[in-house]
């Protein structure tokens, strides 16, 4: 972070320029001039109140006369300009974050302002701070998503369960309701387990899954997440996990008072045949079910 961005008398004197033009020139470079100019050129397209021009000479030759004129100073100008960064502050605030979600079955590329790639799985939100992104590469993520981090400043990306963070990597997290899952592809991450003093390093092909507050460590021998490739698979997961995958991936729910959720299972299912799915996740389990007409209730027995 430059000094531009830290001393706000800069954006006051390029509010009243009165920057030289060897200041101009290095302000003119950096990320803050960019996006303070952006808000510059929104604001100017704001419109003022007709003003009656005649009436307004009148009133200041007026004033001129009884010796009301004041000289108006530097610090002056910085008022007004600290006090237009403030109004646009509040006004943009309401718009300065960017969010993104996906649907029930449906994955999105995204492109980071600093140029890292996520990729996000269905039935996920994910969301950032529109403006001085690399000054903080900070994320909130509720649900899954696949990262490739460009090396820079500290990346972060923040969960129910806690907050992750890198500087360049390619690692996978899932937040759900009832599960955590952090895979390391590439690099090293931080885990900081939210609410505890649990800190964690996972390496290349690295694993952690947290369920009912109890943190397992294993391996993985993939250099990508297999959902990408439209496959779920699960190695000795409790059903109620591979249901709940079932739900993210097709518009479904599913009817369970007459089976034990807790059964583990191993095995796969694609993503794009609902019966296709349904049929090798439930019947090598010894499971019956039934698929409502319109297909989106799964009876179990």
């Amino acid at each position: 972070m430059n000094k531009y961005e830290t001393d706000k008398s800069y954006l006051a004197k390029w509010a009243a320029n009165e920057l030289s033009k060897e200041e101009l020139a290095e302000f003119m470079q950096t990320d803050a001039y960019k996006d303070f100019n952006r808000i510059n050129i929104i604001a100017q397209q704001f419109k003022g109140p007709e003003i009656d021009k005649k009436a307004a000479l009148v009133k200041t030759k007026t004033k001129i006369k009884k010796g009301k004129i004041v000289k108006l100073n530097r610090n002056f100008w910085y008022s007004i300009a600290a006090s237009i960064a403030l109004l646009l502050g509040g006004y943009f605030g309401l718009y300065s974050t960017k969010n993104y979600t996906t649907p029930i079955g449906e994955q999105l590329a995204i492109i980071l302002p600093d140029g890292s790639e996520v990729q996000l799985n269905a039935n996920s939100s994910l969301s950032h701070k529109r403006f001085f992104w690399n000054n903080k590469r900070q994320l909130n993520l509720d649900g899954e998503a696949y990262f490739e981090v460009k090396k820079g400043s500290d990346f972060k990306v923040i969960t129910n369960y806690g907050n992750v963070t890198v500087l360049g990597t390619k690692f996978n997290v899932k937040s759900r309701k009832h599960i955590f899952e952090l895979n390391c592809f590439e690099g090293k991450v931080k885990f900081e387990q939210k609410n505890t003093t649990n800190k964690k390093i996972l390496n290349a092909n690295d694993k952690i899954i947290i369920e009912k507050e109890i943190i397992s460590e294993l391996k993985t021998q993939f250099n990508k997440p297999n959902w990408i490739k439209g496959i779920s698979l699960f190695k000795d997961r409790p059903l109620q996990d591979i249901l709940n995958e079932l739900s993210s991936m097709y518009n479904i729910s599913f009817k369970t008072e007459n089976i034990d959720t807790s059964q583990r299972f191993s095995g796969s299912f694609i993503h794009n045949n609902l019966e296709n799915a349904l049929k090798t996740t439930l019947t090598p389990m010894g499971i019956v079910y039934t698929l409502s007409e319109d297909k989106t209730i799964v009876s179990l027995q």
